[in-house]
This record gives structure tokens, sequence and C-alpha cells, in this order.
């Protein structure tokens, strides 16, 4: 048996919970994926996974020997790594996660650039706004933005980001522009139940205090492209970053309100694990990023 190619399958099915998507991925036949895991579990005396005809579950002999299968693999993706830099031809995977809106609207780009410019070196990309762990997911590095909560990780400022509360011309014909923020509690606000504090906005006015405004609406998501959107159709008023709201302010279809105001602002960064050698392939994303950017 291959032991190392047997621990590559193991990872898969377990990150994948499925001997079918492993397969797949791995483009190797079930039958083989099945006799890699027999293969690991009678060599190991232990059982790694339980699975039945319709799902499979983790052993707790699992969950420890999928960690140091993780520390082995990426111990030897670091030395073929280093030797690669001495060609200057970086290769392998990269597992990035970003999050789902700026992903779209800034990373696509950016991330297709890079592909084209090391057309070896493989992105898996995860577009979601959920957080991950760092390690336990095999991500090797995650775009954040806002409060990353902790200094457990290496963070790289990336750019900038503030927040506008906009509704569309037609919300604000047919209800009024409201002249100061608290008049936003007799409007109907789109929330973004993602934010630490859903349906709380913050404003602040040059030296003055920060204050709060609590808004209530009959639409609220986890999605703040979706939200724009339905502010652009004129479903009420939202408080979104610029990013998502500069070209519809800019064609007309949005109507910022409260100029004068600054509400929250933020920075994205590039997130990782802190590792002695980092993988050359990693250093040239992060780079690249920060380049493009800021």
């Amino acid at each position: 048996m291959d032991k190392l190619q047997a621990m590559k399958v193991f990872c898969r099915v377990y990150e994948a919970e499925s001997f079918k998507v492993a397969s797949e991925s791995l483009d190797i036949s079930r039958p083989m994926v099945t006799r890699y895991i027999n293969a690991l579990e009678e060599s190991l005396g232990a059982k790694l996974l339980h699975r039945n005809t319709r799902n499979i579950s983790v052993t707790h002999a699992g969950h420890q020997y999928y960690q140091h299968c993780v520390t082995i693999l990426e111990a030897i993706d670091e030395a073929e790594g280093e030797l690669t830099d001495l060609t200057h031809q970086p290769k392998g995977r990269i597992r990035v996660s970003v999050p789902m809106d700026f992903g779209l609207s800034h990373m696509v780009p950016i991330l297709s650039e890079f592909s084209a410019l090391y057309p070896d070196i493989t992105l898996e990309i995860d577009f979601s706004d959920k957080r991950v762990d760092l390690t336990e997911s095999g991500v090797d590095l995650a775009v954040r933005g806002g409060d990353l909560g902790g200094d457990q990780f290496i963070a790289r400022p990336l750019c900038s980001m503030r927040g506008y509360v906009c509704a569309s011309p037609d919300y604000l014909e047919k209800f009024g522009k409201p002249s100061h923020p608290n008049e936003l509690m007799n409007h109907n606000c789109l929330v973004y139940t993602n934010a630490p504090y859903a349906g709380r906005w913050s404003f602040k006015k040059e030296s003055k205090d920060t204050f709060y405004v609590q808004v209530n609406g009959n639409l609220m998501g986890n999605n703040g492209g979706a939200l724009t959107r339905l502010a652009v159709a004129g479903a009420g008023v939202i408080m979104q970053p610029d990013f998502l709201v500069d070209d519809y302010i800019a064609n007309g279809k949005l109507v910022s309100l409260f100029d004068e105001y600054e509400t929250f602002t933020g920075q994205f960064y590039a997130v990782y694990a802190e590792r002695k050698l980092q993988p050359k392939k990693v250093r040239l994303l992060i780079d690249f990023l920060m380049e493009k950017l800021q």
C-alpha cells in the first residue's frame, strides 16, 4: 500500500464526507478509495470511519489521525515547494476561503489574473461568509473582513472599506428622504443578519461621540449583495460597504444618505496560520493580493 496516497485519500474522504466525492476529486474509482481506507484501518488496527449505504461518520481515532495526516502532507508539500522554488516554477494546490460578495466583486478578477500568471498552481476557492477554522479545514489562506476575533493567526491588511446608507430614488420619492439617522426608525430598513449587532447601525459626526440607531424592516438576509439588489428595486434602506454600492450610487440607482456621518469602517485581511516555512505559492498569492487590492 502507498501510505502517502492512502493518507491523501483518507483526508479527502474526511473533508468531503463522501467516498463518491473523494473518488471524483482524486480521479480514482470508488472501490479503490474503499481499498485504501480498509488498508489504512488494517495497518493501524483502528476504525477510522463508520459507513453505511447512506452516509459516513468519523470515529475519534479518525479525527486524531486526520490531524496527523494533514501535518505530514503539509510538510511534504512544503519540502516540494522549496525544491520548486529553486526551479522558479511554483506549482501545487492552494485552498482559499473568501467572503461571498467581496469575493465575487473583487477577488474573482484578481484570482483569474493570478491563475493566468501561474498556471501550474491550482486554486481551490471556497466562496462563503462563514469563517473557517484554518487549523482543521485545510485552508491555506482566508480573506476576512472586520474583527478577526483573536490573534492566533497572522493577518496582513489588504484594503479598507466603509459603509454607506442608501435607498433607491423610487423609495425616497414614495416614503420621503430622512434628514437625520434617527428617522430611520420610521423606515423599512433591510437588515444584514451576519453583522455582529444586526439592525444596530452606528453613526459618528466629526468629533462627536458615536451613536446607534436600532432599525427594523420586513426583509432580512445574510447576503449583502442580495440586500443591495433589493434596495435598488425599491424595497427599503440599506447600510452596506462601498464595494457593493459604489457603482449603484454612481449610476443613480441608489442615493447615498447622511454623507456627513461616518458609519462603519473596516479592513479586509489575508489571514493564514503561523508556520515556520510558508510555501512559496502561498507567499506569491498573498503578495499578489496585497499589490492588487492596496
